[in-house]
């Protein structure tokens, strides 16, 4: 039939527009590997976490009489910490070249008055083959689907009044979110000219529609522009931070990675860049004024300024926060059910986004024990600089239509 377009249809680059991107880290950020460095891995000294060259170490160890046997010994045992295992068999070991990079600390994790602190394992940071941080397309695109999923809700509160008004289970979230994206995807169904035999494919997956948006991995940063961190947290028990013996390599903040988003133009009616800027934004607005709420209708009195800590402030006019990417930056940026609360003058409707947030948080973590007002009652938070951030506070934005 004249004039449809089909999906799929790569004739060449006239069929997409592409799009050259740029993220800004404002806070620290981190995407998992599912690797960790343990202790026979690393060593440390003042503020610094050395990664090791396994090929040096070996050099190193051979080069000695009797070192290697004993440093196998230990390893064999189980029980090898490599920094007090070259410090005391090694004078002066803060100066060998065995490291394969370092990381440093920037928030006092590492040694107090001197003496070197014991770490636990470390959790690294994605990287590519070329052992170079990078951020994956998955972990941009994941974040892009929540902020349209979330959208969607937002803008058309009414078709989900019933569930915002029953008390569900956690597991009815899948069918809030199945339901949004078939919504969306009847919108682009009729803005979209298909095929009869591609439309009837498309109609019952609504998943379907990101294979229309193709966003790339990053470029690679330097191995620099990763520091070590330890996780911590923000509780409404006790108004307090704390600490967890968790340790990461993060994306220290203002570091820029650059990638594409390629948009096929059988959905750019619907689906454009426009669309994709304007989302995050009203995610990441929707996601202060949620705290600003929750914390006041808890009673929250504190010393740390909860929207102080999201980002670093003298850079939100050159780069405005509008995304949340990576692990550990907490329920509270990542869901959908905050799209189901009207705004009004006054602010959102406290008591109903609470006991939603109670019908789903409590039956899963039990934390009926405890949390009596709010839930969860935590927030994730690390430190740089001896600042508490938010950890994964990035800004996307375009930087040239490249076609």
């Amino acid at each position: 039939m004249n004039g449809e377009i089909v999906m799929g249809q790569i004739e060449g680059i006239k069929n997409y527009k592409v799009y050259k991107m740029s993220l800004t880290t404002l806070s620290p950020i981190f995407i998992g590997s599912g690797e960790k460095l343990n202790k026979s891995a690393y060593f440390c000294y003042d503020d610094e976490v050395n990664v090791i060259d396994e090929k040096k170490l070996v050099k190193l160890l051979r080069s000695r009489r009797g070192l290697f046997e004993a440093f196998m010994s230990e390893a064999s045992s189980g029980n090898l910490y490599l920094t007090k295992f070259l410090e005391n068999n090694i004078p002066n070991f803060k100066n060998l070249d065995i490291h394969k990079y370092k990381l440093i600390s920037h928030s006092n994790i590492i040694t107090t008055k001197g003496k070197i602190k014991t770490l636990n394992d470390i959790n690294t940071f994605i990287k590519s083959s070329n052992g170079k941080p990078y951020i994956p397309g998955s972990s941009i695109k994941g974040f892009i689907r929540t902020a349209l999923i979330a959208s969607e809700i937002r803008r058309n509160k009414n078709r989900y009044t019933d569930f915002f008004n029953t008390k569900k289970t956690v597991k009815d979230l899948q069918g809030l979110e199945d339901m949004a994206l078939s919504n969306i995807f009847k919108e682009v169904l009729d803005k979209s000219k298909f095929s009869e035999k591609y439309y009837n494919d498309f109609k019952d997956n609504p998943n379907i529609l990101f294979k229309f948006l193709i966003v790339s991995d990053s470029d690679e940063v330097s191995l620099d522009e990763l520091f070590v961190g330890k996780q911590h947290y923000f509780t409404t028990k006790t108004n307090t931070v704390k600490s967890l013996p968790i340790f990461m390599e993060f994306i220290r903040p203002l570091t820029t990675f650059n990638f594409t988003i390629t948009i096929d133009k059988s959905i750019v009616d619907y689906f454009d860049i426009s669309l994709i800027s304007k989302i995050l934004t009203d995610y990441f607005k929707q996601y202060t004024d949620i705290i600003d709420c929750i914390y006041e209708y808890a009673k929250i009195k504190s010393d740390l300024d909860l929207k102080d800590i999201l980002t670093l402030n003298e850079e939100k006019d050159k780069f405005p926060p509008n995304s949340f990417l990576g692990g550990h930056d907490g329920y509270f940026t990542k869901n959908i059910l905050y799209s189901l609360c009207k705004f009004k003058d006054d602010g959102i409707e406290k008591e109903k986004i609470i006991n939603l947030l109670k019908a789903h948080f409590f039956a899963k973590h039990n934390h009926y024990k405890h949390d009596k007002v709010i839930s969860p009652r935590t927030m994730k938070l690390t430190m740089y600089n001896d600042k508490y951030y938010n950890i994964g506070v990035c800004n996307i934005k375009v930087e040239e239509e490249l076609c």
